[in-house]
């Protein structure tokens, strides 16, 4: 029968044996735990520097888009009431108007559509909501010929001075919407806080 110094001999060597192999085992299953953590924060990192990407991306294309359209809306308010001293000016000389230099009428229309892209660009759905309404007051103020048909000069001339004092108002309302979207998109300070 073997003695106790035989089974120590026998046994040392397999627990020494098993415990590697146990230690290996853990090692390896807390080395894949380390490295899927570690995929984990570098997949989690990339998707952040993705959205700020995307983020900065949203921003410049807002910005520029804003301030395009600034201009633009100066550029079609400055049209339209050319388009009615034009027709004031008519009125005064002949008693109708007539209508606009060709030049005029084209130049009114492809600033109504320039416009009518940009607008279509903005994300601030009330900001779409008063460039629209500019835009449908100078559309109109093109046609007022038409609705001052049956008025004498001077109530036509009445009449298209109060619409354009109307588009002035809009104008400005606008305006100072616009400039306060363009102020948030260059005031960027909200983002560090």
């Amino acid at each position: 029968m073997p003695d106790a110094s035989t089974w120590a001999a026998i046994i040392a060597p397999v627990t020494t044996l098993l415990s590697g192999l146990g230690g290996y085992w853990l090692a390896g299953r807390n080395e894949e735990s380390r490295d899927k953590r570690a995929a984990s924060r570098e997949a989690d990192a990339r998707r952040a520097a993705m959205a700020e990407r995307m983020e900065e991306q949203r921003h410049t294309f807002q910005r520029e888009t804003l301030l395009e359209l600034q201009d633009e809306l100066q550029r079609l308010m400055r049209i339209t009431a050319r388009v009615s001293i034009q027709d004031t000016k008519s009125l005064k000389e002949h008693g109708k108007t007539f209508l606009l230099p060709e030049g005029l009428s084209d130049e009114h229309h492809q600033s109504t559509i320039v416009v009518q892209r940009l607008r279509s660009r903005v994300l601030d759905p009330e900001l779409r909501t008063v460039v629209s309404n500019f835009v449908s007051a100078c559309s109109r103020q093109s046609i007022l010929p038409i609705q001052t048909k049956g008025l004498s000069a001077e109530e036509a001339i009445g009449f298209i001075d109060n619409e354009l004092a109307r588009i002035g108002t809009l104008y400005e309302t606008m305006s100072e919407r616009l400039g306060e979207k363009i102020r948030h998109e260059l005031d960027r300070r909200f983002l560090v806080t």
